[in-house]
Parts: structure tokens; sequence; C-alpha cells
């Protein structure tokens, strides 16, 4: 009976260890709210520019938001680059090998912004009247390298 129940402590420990990610040997990438995991690690500097005023609207710190995006008024767009960092690196987005992509995070009300992607910028469009909540995204060769937490967005009646 101890045998017995040994063996299932040890096989419980196990199961935990392989679903927690401790067993998983250099496990790097970080899963995001989003559930997508990520190629880069917590080193990733990821700022989001308001690209009417060429300033900081908002940047990840590890796995949150400090700052806000601006309102988009309901008709009408907002151009949002960004400013990415691996490590000391800059990340160039030339829209071919490295683009900034946006899109909706998961459970977010999907009427209330549309997307335009230009590759090194996307444009934010307010369709109607609310908030809404997206993700940033670096694609990599067309894959998703890194996702941001969701950000919240609103928009505004004229």
């Amino acid at each position: 009976m101890v045998k017995k129940s040994l063996m299932l402590l040890v096989l419980l420990l196990v199961g935990v260890m392989v679903f927690s990610g401790c067993a998983e040997e250099g496990a790097n990438p970080v899963e995001e709210s989003g559930g997508h995991e990520n190629d880069y690690d917590e080193n990733i500097t990821f700022e989001v520019i308001n690209r009417s005023e060429e300033e900081v609207a908002a940047y990840v710190h590890v796995d949150h938001w400090h700052g806000e995006l601006p309102g988009v008024p309901e008709g009408d767009n907002v151009p949002l680059g960004a400013h990415i960092l691996d490590g000391e690196e800059e990340i160039e987005l030339d829209g071919d090998h490295y683009a900034l992509g946006v899109d909706y995070a998961p459970g977010a009300d999907e009427d209330v912004v549309s997307f335009d992607h230009h590759g090194d910028h996307i444009h934010i469009i307010g369709e109607k009247e609310g908030k809404t909540e997206v993700v940033f995204q670096l694609l990599h060769d067309d894959h998703i390298g890194y996702e941001t937490p969701p950000i919240e967005v609103k928009v505004a009646h004229n």
C-alpha cells in the first residue's frame, strides 16, 4: 500500500512538472495571455509609437502595459508604429523580414475597430463607438515571433 501511494505521488509530481514547464530543458519561450508562445524572452522591449505625435504612447513591462493607446475617432484612424529591441539590438521593421502586426485580443469585440497593416506601421480604424482590446505582434518572416499582452482601444464619436 505504501509503495503504491509513493508511486502515485511520484507520478503526480512528474505530471505537475511537465504541465508547468519545469521539466522542459531550456524552455525559453514566454506564453502571453493571448495564448501565443513567443520566440523572444523577457529581454524584448516593445514600445508603441503614436505616429501623429512621434512619441511613445505605451510600452510593455514584462507582462503588462504602461501608458495607453491614443483614442480613435469613430470613422477615422490612428497611425501607430513600434520601437522594438531584442536585448540591445534594435529590430528594424522593414515590412518584409520583420513587420508590425495587430490583432484582436481573445474575447475582444471585433466590431469596434479594424486594422490596416503597412509592414512598418499599422492604422487602427474606429468602426463604432466603444472599447475593445488588441494585441500587437512582431512578425518575423510571416509568423508571429512575439505577441504583447492585450491593451485597450477606445473609439469615441467625433
